[in-house]
């Protein structure tokens, strides 16, 4: 009897603590609640400045064991016209479900003993901005995320993207739905990114009338990326393809493999490195097989504080011409676009950076041809004077670019002859023309000393240091160079003159 009365004293004990552990977190949380709000809607103001949202919660329901609130998104009232995405009076809201810990009942469920400050699900609210997005789900919430928060206000989530099929007119979309894994930090500067989707299915009519289908299949994300000293996210990232399908009347035209794309970015100092490297495992073009690519790019030495200027400068630019994006014709649209980036570009060019891509390839069964650089750039602003005309401006900001391009002949004539055959000619006639072409091609290179060829490769070679330029072993100014290609409107210069007789003996 006395074990019996024990084991029911502990009992009760243990439970009173833990509904007072419960209860005491449920009022932790809604302390917390302003906080998490509040670097939620910085967030927004640095990603979508001009976006006119704001992020509040309401309705907050505070039991023992468990609580319920609403996440709601609503115009911020700063943009008066349609131009942000909600309209006044219209929110996008989130229902949540918290279960409180330090063993929140959802956790508990799982097998998951380890203590947290809550459990949390989520799914999102049927209100009018989103009311065709439910009808195309048959009701249910797109996603739904579960969610962990630790006592020190870190999340761990995962969240599942339910299948939709939509059926509109010709046009058709079949989503396998997706899952994300994501773990973010109390103040939002680390997130690690996992999630992947087996296949998504767009089909409809074409500029041609006929019906074209794309077919994207295992779809990846890996991103494990933190905020810098600069508050720019460094880190790395992927983002992979299995495979890529498009299909006109039932026939398939295009077929990419293994389409990868993955960043690496840090800092040292005040400056920051990285790359950039894109695979692409195998072409297809109506069965031909056209080979494979990849393409290796390195930054250095960017100066984080410019860099940071910069994206700010071109972002609220960016944003501010969007905005009058209605009003301007898309020639003008494009111009001030251009002009924007250029006069932003010099921030860039702050740290001294340098580029590098080693190598871009092209790889078939016959060969692979690839293209190196070096480029290493400088301040112009540091120079002694004011850059006045193109050649001078290259010259005050590039320090010294190097450059190899090598094409087997045999490579570039098996991709020459793919691309005749799709265009109807026969094997022997597309290899016999494939050959001309790429020998035309080599001649005329020769001619205007833009290429050698030797040992059946094609090749040219570049150098440019200290107002030098060798081109193929052939050494002149650069203000020559400029003048013999026409380059950056430069004035012609005597190798300029001495080329263009040459010109109409190509034509007879």
């Amino acid at each position: 009897m006395k074990k019996s009365l024990v084991a029911v004293s502990v009992i009760v004990v243990l439970g009173a603590a833990w509904t007072g552990a419960s209860w005491y977190t449920g009022k932790l949380i809604e302390q917390r609640m302003g906080e998490m709000v509040d670097n939620a809607n910085s967030q927004l103001k640095v990603y979508l400045p001009d976006a006119g949202i704001k992020l509040s919660y309401e309705n907050y329901q505070r039991g023992i064991f468990s609580s319920h609130l609403r996440y709601v998104l609503r115009s911020d009232g700063t943009i008066k016209t349609d131009g942000g995405l909600l309209k006044a009076g219209e929110e996008v809201a989130l229902l949540e479900t918290v279960d409180h810990g330090p063993f929140p009942l959802a956790q508990l469920k799982r097998f998951n003993l380890i203590p947290s400050l809550a459990s949390v699900h989520t799914e999102l609210e049927n209100t009018p901005p989103v009311k065709a997005l439910f009808k195309i789900t048959k009701g249910q919430s797109l996603f739904t995320a579960d969610s962990r928060i630790t006592y020190s206000g870190d999340t761990s989530s995962a969240i599942d993207v339910i299948p939709v099929e939509l059926q509109k007119d010709q046009t058709s979309l079949k989503f396998s739905g997706a899952t994300l894994n994501a773990d973010v930090g109390r103040d939002l500067k680390t997130i690690v990114l996992n999630g992947n989707s087996d296949s998504t299915i767009i089909s409809g009519p074409g500029q041609s009338g006929l019906t074209e289908q794309v077919t994207l299949q295992g779809l990846t994300l890996n991103s494990n990326t933190h905020k810098g000293q600069f508050d720019l996210s460094l880190g790395d990232q992927k983002l992979g393809l299995k495979q890529l399908k498009v299909a006109v009347d039932g026939k398939e035209v295009l077929t990419m493999d293994g389409v990868n794309l993955a960043s690496q970015f840090g800092e040292k100092d005040t400056k920051l490195n990285g790359q950039f490297d894109y695979t692409l495992d195998a072409v297809k073009i109506q069965g031909n097989d056209f080979g494979s690519g990849k393409l290796l790019l390195k930054i250095d030495n960017l100066d984080g504080k410019w860099l940071k200027e910069f994206a700010t400068r071109y972002n609220q630019e960016a944003m501010a011409l969007l905005q009058q994006s209605a009003t301007l014709d898309p020639q003008a649209y494009q111009q001030q676009t251009s002009e924007m980036l250029i006069k932003n570009l010099p921030l860039l060019l702050k740290g001294n950076p340098s580029i590098s891509i080693a190598p871009l390839s092209w790889k078939n069964s016959k060969g692979e041809s690839t293209f190196t650089l070096n480029l290493d750039l400088t301040d112009p602003t540091q120079a002694d004077s004011t850059a006045v005309s193109p050649d001078q401006l290259l010259a005050q900001s590039v320090k010294k670019l190097e450059a190899a391009l090598v094409i087997p002949v045999a490579m570039a004539t098996e991709t020459t002859a793919q691309a005749a055959k799709l265009q109807g000619y026969s094997a022997e006639e597309a290899q016999k023309m494939a050959q001309q072409q790429i020998q035309s091609l080599a001649a005329m290179g020769q001619m205007f000393k833009l290429t050698t060829l030797k040992d059946d490769v094609i090749g040219s070679s570049f150098h440019y240091a200290d107002n030098q330029v060798e081109l193929n072993g052939n050494k002149m100014s650069l203000q020559e160079f400029v003048g013999l290609f026409g380059m950056m409107g430069g004035s012609p210069a005597a190798p300029a003159q001495d080329a263009e007789p040459a010109q109409p003996s190509l034509d007879k």
